[in-house]
């Protein structure tokens, strides 16, 4: 998997795609900065330090918008099925694997870029930070935006070597990462729900905090509201991150590799 993983890191780091996007990442964290330093706003201060000076609630449909483009990469002249006729049933299931693992990484490195570029933000504004959450509960908060990434970023593999489709690939993970399929199936369920005689929004009351977008939400709101059991549910989105997000990117891969990865390459 290595060999693999270090030729995917090579056509990356080579295209021209991934570093628009960096550079795309830096100019919108850092312009609104440089914007408050030059036009000489009133004293401010931030609250927190994750809170309120650095906006990742992007990551996951970045990270899902990436995993389209290397997944689908190449697929139009058939490279990927070219490799595949060649390789045997455990060779294939790595080669369907890797793609997961890198994608995963793909989305760490995104949420660290996205991080950094806020901190120089936070820098070049000049405004300070009163009360910055010790280095452990932003590592944690960082840790659980990734893992908020992660189911977006498995199912949008999936989608891509089930229906090797650049367009439904990318359609997927727009409105997969952006909250959209889940929220139109919660609403679907819950006018069902009302027909039965039910109360309408009683589903999506019980089962909304539970789904990745409401969790990547309220872990978007900062390291300390990550940890916090003060909400609906009383407990904290760490936790449902890691008791929701955490299972489902694991039931994406293995249903990559050891399902996906049987089907005829032609």
């Amino acid at each position: 998997m290595m060999a693999l993983l270090r030729s995917d890191a090579y056509r990356v780091l080579r295209s021209r795609w991934i570093w628009a996007v960096a550079a795309i990442v830096a100019f919108l964290t850092l312009a609104p900065a440089l914007m408050m330093r030059w036009t000489n706003m009133g004293p401010i201060c931030y609250d927190n330090l994750t809170g309120s000076a650095l906006t990742m609630s992007g990551v996951q449909l970045l990270a899902a918008a990436l995993t389209s483009i290397v997944c689908c990469d190449r697929t139009d002249i058939g490279f990927a099925r070219s490799i595949l006729s060649s390789l045997g049933g455990r060779a294939r299931m790595v080669w369907f694997a890797e793609k997961s693992v890198f994608s995963l990484a793909l989305a760490a490195a995104l949420t660290v870029l996205a991080f950094a570029a806020g901190l120089l933000g936070l820098l070049a504004s000049g405004v300070p930070v009163a009360n910055p959450e010790p280095a452990w509960q932003v590592a944690a908060w960082l840790g659980c935006t990734w893992l908020c990434a992660a189911p977006y970023v498995v199912l949008t593999v999936l989608v891509a070597h089930l229906t090797r489709s650049e367009g439904v690939t990318i359609a997927f993970a727009m409105l997969g990462a952006g909250g959209l399929l889940e929220g139109g199936l919660l609403i679907g369920i819950d006018f069902l729900h009302a027909l039965a005689g039910g109360e309408f929004l009683a589903v999506t009351s019980a089962v909304g905090p539970w789904l990745p977008a409401e969790i990547a939400s309220a872990v978007g709101a900062g390291a300390q509201a990550t940890l916090s059991a003060e909400n609906a549910v009383q407990l904290a989105p760490a936790l449902r991150a890691l008791i929701v997000c955490l299972p489902l990117a694991v039931a994406a891969i293995a249903a990559d590799a050891l399902l996906v990865s049987r089907r005829d390459a032609a």
